[in-house]
């Protein structure tokens, strides 16, 4: 009976940990929805984003990329961001910040860039270090409609 407790016990307490992602796909995108539980380098402040919230944020990503993108960065023998973005999966993380903001932080990496990415997309966030603008993201602050902190990965 201890025994049968213990493995349940340990049972529990993995499946409340190992939050998988909601896969969310439509013609336009392709995106993994994380839920307020799962644990990373967010603010403890977290909330599950909705697929409304996450398709707003698809809308602006396509109408104001390209202007917050303007100085290229990191994309001169890699692709333009803006250009491709349907060529991305992206994962979605939500936070409330300092200010009681709901913020969207967007992680995307390049459909066919490296496939042990593609294998645990759902289940955990990808970061790579290097890799140019094949692996990007940004944020978007849903109580102010704006888009921001656009940040594409170097070069090693």
């Amino acid at each position: 009976m201890k025994k049968l407790l213990t493995v349940l016990v340990c049972l529990i307490s993995f499946i409340s940990f190992s939050q998988e992602a909601e896969h969310f796909k439509t013609s336009d995108f392709d995106v993994a929805i994380f839920p307020a539980e799962y644990k990373d380098w967010l603010p403890e402040n977290r909330f599950t984003p909705t697929q409304e919230q996450v398709t707003i944020a698809e809308g602006v990503l396509k109408s104001k990329l390209e202007k917050l993108n303007y100085l290229l960065t990191n994309q001169s023998s890699s692709p333009v961001v803006h250009k491709n973005l349907n060529k991305y999966l992206r994962q979605y993380f939500g936070y409330i910040n300092e200010k009681g903001e709901h913020i969207l932080l967007i992680n995307c990496f390049w459909k066919n860039a490296d496939q042990s990415a593609k294998k645990y997309w759902l289940k955990e966030r990808i970061n790579i270090l290097d890799g140019g603008s094949f692996y990007w993201n940004v944020k978007y602050n849903l109580d102010r409609r704006e888009l921001f902190d656009l940040q594409v990965n170097g070069y090693s």
